[in-house]
């Protein structure tokens, strides 16, 4: 039923939060597709403490795409799951609107078990530069295809790693929108001598920077890109 045995490895100071995992049992009924390849755990109020139970007790070895959207997931739940069996098989990881920050990002992009991962959507969380640069350089992300970073934190120095990333080689469509990105973000972006296969950039609603979002317009690498959004190009839908 995709809890792993034994439910009691820990010792009795955790009997009490642990006397009653029933509720992942409903959960995973609920939310399983019936080809078992989604599970969706989206609105469900996890926190970390709940995050940690999921992380040693759930084992879907058929699951590929994974709903934990809409709940409240900081750094230290993310980092729990990101080292768990229940990461390994997933293709798809949907963790926008939680709490994460640099730390969750760094646990993700530093775990064994997102070499599988080609979706990957944190947009509306709390990931800043540290976490944007760990994202552009793992090696462990280099099947991901959609990376959704959108209203985060990330700065100049996050956009140019991931300007100039040479890890997330399969990377076709990245999302910046809404960050804190100004002139070297944008002219790294612009120049963009990474993310060779990169296909679609969206990077709307970041610094007004008028010589920023020049270079943007202006750069030929993007304008041989198939999908380009920021506050001056606005290519057609």
């Amino acid at each position: 039923d995709g809890i792993r045995d034994p439910l009691w490895s820990r010792g009795l100071g955790d009997v009490y939060k642990r006397q009653d995992i029933s509720y992942i049992r409903k959960w995973i009924k609920r939310g399983l597709s019936k080809d078992k390849k989604t599970l969706d755990f989206s609105n469900k109020g996890i926190d970390n403490l709940i995050a940690e139970e999921l992380a040693e007790n759930v084992a879907l070895p058929d699951i590929e795409i994974l709903y934990l959207h809409t709940n409240k997931i900081k750094d230290e739940g993310l980092e729990e799951l990101a080292n768990s069996e229940f990461f390994e098989p997933l293709k798809e990881l949907w963790v926008y609107e939680n709490k994460i920050g640099d730390n969750g990002a760094v646990a993700l992009a530093e775990s064994d078990n997102v070499l599988q991962l080609r979706y990957l959507s944190l947009y509306t969380n709390r990931v800043g530069d540290d976490g944007a640069i760990a994202l552009a350089n793992s090696k462990n992300l280099k099947n991901l295809e959609t990376l959704d970073l959108s209203f985060n934190r990330i700065g100049d120095l996050g956009a140019e790693a991931l300007a100039k990333s040479t890890c997330l080689k399969n990377l076709k469509a990245l999302h910046l929108d809404a960050n804190r990105i100004g002139f070297k973000g944008m002219q790294a972006l612009a120049e963009l001598s990474g993310l060779q296969n990169l296909e679609t950039l969206n990077i709307t609603y970041n610094l007004v920077d008028p010589q920023g979002l020049a270079l943007l317009d202006n750069s030929e690498r993007l304008q041989n890109l198939g999908k380009v959004k920021t506050d001056v190009l606005k290519a057609e839908d």
